[in-house]
């Protein structure tokens, strides 16, 4: 190479150097950040989350305590099941009984009919001794007259 480029080489090979020893001040940089639309629309959605947290937390809550009400409920209804297989089981032997009973009645009716033939018969018969007894007595206040 001819010796002024190369001079001029070294001549930058130096300034080149010198610029990379040299410290700069660190500069403030203020940079402005302007909201787009889609950023403004993710923000209510955030917000609109956050007040459906609280919504869904206090159903959450509700379905919990209806669940257990709900358990309590289907126990009570199975004591009820029960309670009613037990009346459907006493209500069908008191069916038997009541045509026992049934029978009974129709048995006393009729021993109840026979009696009041019975009666009705000895009421006809006292009825004739009667008379049978008054006429006696005025025959014996004749004779004894």
């Amino acid at each position: 190479m001819n010796q002024p480029v190369e001079d001029r080489l070294k001549n930058i090979e130096e300034r080149l150097h010198r610029v990379e020893q040299q410290q700069t001040e660190p500069m403030k940089v203020t940079i402005e950040r302007r909201q787009t639309d889609a950023e403004r629309t993710l923000d209510n959605h955030t917000e609109m989350l956050r007040e459906q947290s609280g919504l869904l937390q206090t159903i959450f809550t509700m379905v919990g305590t209806n669940n257990t009400d709900i358990a309590v409920l289907k126990h009570e209804m199975q004591g009820a099941r029960a309670d009613i297989t037990a009346i459907k089981a006493t209500q069908s032997d008191h069916g038997a009984l009541f045509k026992e009973h049934r029978e009974m009645l129709r048995s006393l009716k009729a021993t109840q009919s026979e009696h009041s033939q019975r009666f009705d018969k000895l009421e006809a018969t006292q009825s004739e001794q009667g008379q049978k007894l008054d006429l006696i007595l005025q025959l014996l206040q004749k004779k004894g007259e």
